[in-house]
């Protein structure tokens, strides 16, 4: 997830006078020069302008990736994110939980398993929220303001290699994964299976009426026995999301070190 990149259109008005001359003592005057118009937006620059950045207000999010789904508020202003997915496998009837809160330097994590009696090595997770160490965790560790947007939509839409706007708000194209490595929208290793399958995806995003981006999905093929998933992250309530607070004091306690070996896998 990369800061985005701040495309805008400033539009210019040239106004030329026009200027008197004498011609054989016949006054004649040349026509004002037309203001000139700003070129339209393409399709990609309004997508770009629409993804979430430092002067966003507050939203809400959802997110599907393959098995996991997730939820959650960014306030990029205030540097604080709440985030909870979940795992689930249904050949076996697991589901983990995973919530975090982010507020600039502290975070904080909550770890619940349920139906786990086909699962094991599971660690013996408190159930409160665990105050983290950001330094122990590489995840949280280089964690900024500028990284929260879960679907790393600026990463995405500057690696667009094509892109129409069908409706007004509503856009269709193909990415070139190649291009957002280090933003790791897919793990490096698929990246890789991909081979130039990365370089043609498919995509889809919507836009609102006050160019805020709505949602956006990208198609990733089957790689081995993986099957093909979306790639899909949704934006709604931008101003209007609740905000994001430390959870109270006498539910928190400090990450055991069993948390630390979880969290970093």
């Amino acid at each position: 997830m990369k800061r985005r990149i701040a495309l805008t259109l400033a539009a210019s008005v040239l106004l030329a006078g026009g200027c008197a001359e004498k011609a054989a003592q016949t006054p004649a005057t040349t026509p004002s020069a037309t203001p000139s118009a700003a070129p339209p937006a393409s399709a990609k620059d309004k997508l770009l302008a629409a993804a979430p950045d430092e002067s966003s207000e507050r939203f809400r999010f959802t997110q599907k990736v393959a098995g996991t789904t997730g939820t959650g508020v960014v306030d990029v202003a205030g540097k604080r994110l709440h985030y909870t997915t979940e795992y689930k496998d249904p050949s076996v009837g697991f589901t983990m939980t995973m919530a975090f809160l982010v507020i600039d330097q502290e975070a904080w994590v909550k770890i619940t398993f349920s139906n786990t009696q086909s699962v094991r090595g599971l660690p013996k997770l408190p159930k409160a929220w665990l105050h983290v160490d950001r330094s122990k965790v590489p995840d949280l560790k280089n964690l900024t303001s500028d990284d929260l947007d879960p679907g790393s939509a600026a990463a995405l839409f500057g690696s667009i290699v094509d892109v129409t706007e069908s409706t007004a708000g509503s856009y269709a194209g193909t990415l070139d994964l190649t291009k957002t490595a280090e933003a790791e929208v897919v793990e490096p290793d698929a990246l890789t299976e991909l081979g130039d399958k990365a370089k043609a995806l498919p995509f889809r995003a919507t836009v609102d009426s006050a160019g805020r981006l709505t949602a956006v999905s990208f198609d990733v093929p089957a790689l081995g026995k993986e099957p093909a998933f979306t790639y899909e992250t949704k934006y709604s309530d931008y101003g209007t999301a609740p905000a994001v607070e430390e959870p109270p004091a006498d539910q928190v306690q400090e990450a055991p070190a069993e948390a630390y070996e979880f969290l970093n896998g």
